[in-house]
């Protein structure tokens, strides 16, 4: 079955068949008809509607619906060293080894060609990283999970793999051949950070809303379409992750440090 699914994704037109899909989400919906067709979606995914922002007849596409924001309060951005860029489920979380990132057990990538800087890759060896998932239902929004200076943010090319799980598990390099948004950050401390928001299949576009400029943990970095990944790097020096296990659920402003690290 892995075989087989890994044979379809990689012969699937996935660029083309996004754009068409990021087409028809982006059509604008009849008013009648959106509490109907988000509340479908909501019913199947998860999504927490009780948490949005405005009213459902507001959204005036499915796009704008998956990029829907929350009301205020709903995420506390806690005073952390660290916390976590968005709801999902943690992939991998740990170390960074060898200029390596697992993606899977027994499964990794080089940390250089998912930054597309060997240099300044260089610079992460020792330090930590959290690769999330964010599902459909998931609020698609990603923060910045430290205090820091956005120095640039590269658009890299590439193709667009589906990133769930199954997928993950299935397809070698998956995050690095995805396109994706790199943000090149640096620490109050002056070292070096990275977030990566990872294209996805299906409507996976990303918008960023804050390219340069000083952040503080809890600011927007940019948007997801639908369901997608994030990935953030530190360097050696710098406050380490809480190391959870594969699939636990955290959510966007929350604590991302162990417990009992200072503040």
């Amino acid at each position: 079955m892995t075989t087989l699914r890994r044979l379809l994704l990689t012969a699937l037109p996935k660029v083309a068949l996004s754009r068409a899909c990021g087409w028809l989400a982006s059509t604008p919906l009849p008013g009648p008809l959106r509490p109907v067709v988000y509340g479908w979606f909501a019913r199947r995914y998860g999504a927490a509607l009780d948490e949005m922002a405005g009213d459902l007849r507001a959204c005036r596409s499915l796009q704008h619906f998956f990029r829907r924001g929350l009301r205020p309060g709903v995420r506390p951005v806690a005073a952390a060293p660290l916390v976590w860029p968005c709801d999902g489920r943690i992939v991998t979380v740990g170390p960074v080894r060898d200029g390596r990132i697992p993606q899977v057990k027994g499964n990794d990538y080089a940390l250089a060609d998912l930054l597309g800087d060997a240099d300044w890759a260089g610079r992460f060896e020792g330090g930590c990283q959290a690769t999330i998932y964010l599902a459909p239902g998931d609020y698609h929004r990603v923060h910045a999970p430290f205090a820091a200076t956005i120095e640039a943010v590269t658009a890299l090319p590439g193709t667009l793999f589906p990133v769930n799980p199954p997928s993950v598990r299935c397809i070698d390099r998956l995050f690095v051949r995805n396109s994706r948004h790199v943000f090149r950050c640096r620490l109050p401390s002056g070292g070096a950070a990275a977030v990566v928001m990872v294209g996805a299949y299906n409507v996976g576009g990303t918008t960023v809303t804050q390219a340069a400029g000083s952040v503080h943990p809890g600011d927007e970095l940019g948007q997801f379409g639908f369901g997608s990944t994030v990935v953030v790097v530190l360097g050696a020096d710098e406050p380490r992750f809480a190391e959870l296990a594969a699939e636990s659920r955290v959510r966007m402003g929350a604590a991302a440090t162990p417990p009992g690290a200072p503040a």
